[in-house]
């Protein structure tokens, strides 16, 4: 009985743990009236939508640092660099809706899930074989990073269809520019069995064939001298809380 209780305690304390939410370092909260933070809660609500998502219980907060990057946490959360709202908006609209895909698919409660899994069977095997339950912090990392690269793969896909959503003629080319971009900035990265993407070459060749060039300007719309798609007034709520995102409208 004692083993049974002593299980069931360590699966009581993975559980919790796995609760336990985290979040980049370096993020803050963003000043609504930023451009930077109205810009990427108009792009967020409209990703959502594209989606067929629910853009109100989005929220989103701001890493400080100059890479291109972005990280979709759970509960609808998003954290985007500062240096992912500093490039043009085809790269924000690219890289927000690929986030946007991993929400929408489930993934990190997926991993979340694999990777409590995993350590549970490890535990059981440590009650049988003491000691054996160690393996748990070289095997977990690897299946759950295994798992990651594929969730990435498939957050690009579902991601070109939101884009395609979100008005975007050509979401294969407009999304591979975007990967393109960020690697520029972010410069080289560890492909090794613990990368949680896979090497980008990987990842454009799954988004081949691009659409022909040809084909984007025959469906180009005509410049338009009207007022920017955003207003320059913060969004309602644009702080990364649970009161979600209100695009703002031009008068």
């Amino acid at each position: 009985m004692s083993g049974v209780r002593r299980l069931a305690s360590l699966l009581a304390v993975i559980t919790i743990l796995a609760a336990c939410a985290t979040h980049p370092d370096g993020a803050y909260y963003p000043q609504p009236k930023d451009p930077r933070t109205v810009t990427l809660s108009h792009t967020l609500y409209r990703a959502a939508q594209a989606a067929g998502d629910d853009p109100e219980r989005y929220s989103f907060a701001l890493i400080q640092t100059d890479a291109v990057t972005a990280f979709a946490a759970d509960d609808a959360t998003f954290y985007f660099s500062e240096g992912l709202a500093r490039r043009p908006q085809a790269d924000i609209d690219a890289l927000v809706a690929q986030k946007v895909a991993h929400e929408v698919l489930g993934h990190a409660g997926a991993r979340r899930t694999l990777s409590l899994s995993v350590t549970a069977g490890f535990v059981v095997l440590g009650v049988v074989l003491p000691g054996l339950g160690l393996l748990d912090m070289l095997v977990n990392p690897l299946v759950v990073r295994a798992f990651s690269r594929e969730q990435e793969i498939a957050a690009d896909s579902r991601g070109v269809e939101i884009l395609r959503a979100m008005g975007h003629e050509a979401p294969r080319r407009t999304l591979a520019a975007a990967l393109r971009a960020a690697a520029a900035v972010n410069g080289p990265v560890d492909n090794g069995l613990l990368a949680t993407a896979p090497p980008l070459d990987d990842r454009l060749a799954k988004l081949e064939p691009l659409e022909a060039l040809a084909e984007v300007a025959a469906h180009a719309p005509a410049p338009d001298s009207r007022q920017p798609p955003f207003s320059a007034r913060p969004p309602g709520h644009s702080s990364p809380q649970r009161e979600g995102l209100r695009p703002t409208t031009s008068r």
